[in-house]
């Protein structure tokens, strides 16, 4: 079985290296072996990182460094997920585009991108992932209690 699996990588890797496809996203959706890279830097716009008191919530939104990365050029595919103090997992809706000219700027370049969620609820301590499709494993984003 093993020996299986690593011809199959070793072709999907000779397969993405012509084609430019996302050896990362291909691996991950074999058996989850790599965390989902976004191809730049990202962090929590609203709520922010370490806020206390958000209140409830429905949608998370996230800024990223640029829009020429995988995450920029295919924002529609990646999806946020709140794992909540107790365990429970939930994940968003697609990303969409949103303006928000009076988010954090902390990038030269910002983008911002929301997700939205049933009502979260108050007095609990979520932290957010970036995930693709389930093709990779969810990338911790940082965290907020409301």
């Amino acid at each position: 079985m093993n020996t299986l699996r690593i011809a199959m990588i070793a072709a999907l890797l000779g397969i993405t290296g012509c084609s430019g496809s996302s050896v990362g996203s291909i691996l991950g959706g074999i058996g989850g072996l790599v965390t989902c890279n976004p191809g730049t830097q990202v962090q929590l716009a609203r709520p922010s990182q370490g806020q206390t008191g958000a209140g409830a919530l429905t949608s998370i939104e996230i800024v990223a460094n640029g829009n020429t990365s995988t995450l920029g050029t295919n924002y529609q595919s990646w999806q946020l997920q709140v794992q909540a103090n107790f365990g429970n997992t939930i994940t968003g809706s697609a990303l969409t585009l949103v303006p928000d000219p009076s988010g954090p700027h902390p990038y030269a370049s910002d983008f911002f991108y929301s997700s939205s969620f049933p009502a979260l609820q108050t007095g609990q301590s979520y932290t957010v992932y970036l995930t693709q499709n389930g093709l990779c494993q969810p990338l911790n984003i940082g965290s907020f209690s409301n």
